[in-house]
């Protein structure tokens, strides 16, 4: 009955001086910090959800540019590669130039470097004309020497092996020796040079075409060490290798031409007596 009563009274004093609207005002100006921290979790939410949309479309984007960012390097490091491949292939070109031979292309399959056998396989053999002794090559001097012949493969016995024994020759004075093998693929160790002979740093070893495997002239290494000892005969002499021993694909396999051929073709295999191929790689090794 109270309430009605007050409904009727607020009637009329809204009817006679319209009081209701400026109540409702007043009451709803007291109320809107209430109504504003009602919805702050709903506002809150939808923020976290927007921040949360956007923070996952820059993690897809990154995602996406660092894929990007990959797929151009690998194209670059390839193109690079390529760059460099066709660099090598150009010095194994102008190695060539001027030379009375003929030359094969190879490539490493397979390289063994250990401290006691440095060797490595190519992926030509005696179907590619291949013989055992024939000079190897890259880009910058002499690699070795095919050591045995498979149909289509081929061992290199590398100048660094232990075992390998090459003749050459100081090309400013033209003084010949032997290089040996040492193990180690920056070295090479001459260790029968005269002590009065004339051997100086940086020196330049040529292959002295003795022993009917390197022909002559061949770059092989730079003197890098001359000890001399007063109470010996030979002064001991160590060299660096041109060639990349231990780096790099591409070889060159060396075919002489003309009388040199003939020779050549002789110690193909199917060209040779038996064990005559045997007799030549243990002959290129000593």
């Amino acid at each position: 009955m109270m309430y009605l009563l007050m409904c009727v009274a607020l009637m009329a004093m809204d009817y006679r001086g319209h009081y209701v609207p400026r109540i409702r005002s007043a009451i709803e100006a007291a109320f809107e910090p209430l109504y504003h921290l009602v919805g702050l979790p709903s506002r809150a939410v939808k923020t976290v959800t927007e921040y949360s949309r956007s923070y996952q479309q820059l993690l897809d984007e990154n995602r996406n540019l660092s894929e990007v960012i990959l797929q151009q390097s690998g194209s670059i490091q390839q193109l690079r590669a390529l760059q460099e491949e066709n660099l090598r292939l150009r010095a194994l070109l102008e190695a060539t130039s001027g030379r009375h031979f003929e030359f094969r292309f190879a490539e490493m399959v397979q390289v063994n470097l250990d401290p006691f056998s440095h060797k490595v396989i190519i992926d030509r053999g005696s179907r590619d004309g291949v013989f055992p002794g024939q000079a190897v090559l890259d880009g910058t001097g002499v690699m070795g020497q095919v050591a045995d012949v498979h149909f289509g493969l081929s061992t290199v016995l590398l100048i660094s092996d232990p075992d390998h024994a090459l003749p050459v020759q100081i090309a400013r004075t033209g003084l010949r020796t032997v290089a040996y093998g040492t193990g180690e693929t920056a070295t090479l160790l001459l260790p029968n040079v005269p002590q009065q002979a004339d051997v100086r740093l940086d020196d330049l070893l040529v292959t002295s075409g003795l022993g009917d495997r390197f022909p002559p002239g061949f770059p092989v290494a730079r003197v890098t060490t001359v000890d001399r000892d007063a109470g010996e005969t030979f002064s001991v002499v160590r060299a660096r290798p041109l060639a990349a021993l231990d780096r790099g694909r591409e070889v060159l396999l060396v075919i002489q031409r003309d009388a040199d051929a003939t020779g050549a073709k002789e110690n193909m295999p199917g060209n040779n007596e038996p064990g005559q191929a045997a007799e030549d790689s243990q002959e290129a090794t000593e």
